[in-house]
């Protein structure tokens, strides 16, 4: 389980620190964007023993001594508590999940195979670029069906080009009256 995981990391370009010594967590990857605290429990009873003690210790010894340029990476860290049982009761597991103290916490049992799919925001956009969520093309279909027909009308046809520079976009809204504009 938590095998399966770190070599999912290692592979993807995830540092493991190694500097830090953690008496709850496991294993701790970083990346530029995100940081992953990871502990593995073996049963309910030791998860609700010791989780809290594992998001202290992630509070505590990492998330707290972000500095610098590091500091915007608080936002971005989550806890993933991970538990050999097929599944564990319910009502604990929202709890434990639905608490937003210091940072995310996600709760991975045997049942949640494959795992990697529960952990948030790691997305394999390596084999079909298409699986874009909101590309350029997009936004600009998106923005025009928000122009009023008004407000089409007076912008060039290349407007919605998203090969357009900024300095191109800020000439064609300054060139809209205010009182035409959505």
């Amino acid at each position: 389980m938590i095998e399966e995981i770190a070599r999912f990391f290692e592979e993807n370009e995830y540092i493991k620190l190694n500097q830090l010594k953690f008496n709850y967590l496991n294993a701790v990857y970083v990346s530029t964007e995100q940081i992953y605290g990871f502990v593995h429990f073996e049963t309910e009873a030791e998860l609700r023993e010791n989780w809290e003690k594992a998001a202290d210790e992630l509070a505590v010894k990492l998330q707290s001594r972000l500095n610098k340029e590091l500091h915007m990476l608080k936002w971005d860290v989550y806890l993933i508590v991970m538990i050999s049982q097929n599944q564990i009761d319910t009502s604990y597991r929202k709890l434990i999940e639905n608490d937003r103290h210091y940072f995310r916490k996600i709760v991975i049992t045997k049942n949640d195979a494959p795992y990697i799919n529960r952990i948030p925001f790691v997305l394999d956009l390596t084999s079909d670029k298409d699986l874009l969520i909101f590309n350029d093309n997009e936004f600009y279909e998106e923005f025009r069906e928000c122009l009023k027909q008004a407000t089409l009308s007076k912008l060039p046809q290349d407007f919605f080009n998203p090969k357009l520079t900024a300095d191109q976009l800020i000439n064609y809204f300054s060139s809209i009256k205010k009182d035409d504009s959505n």
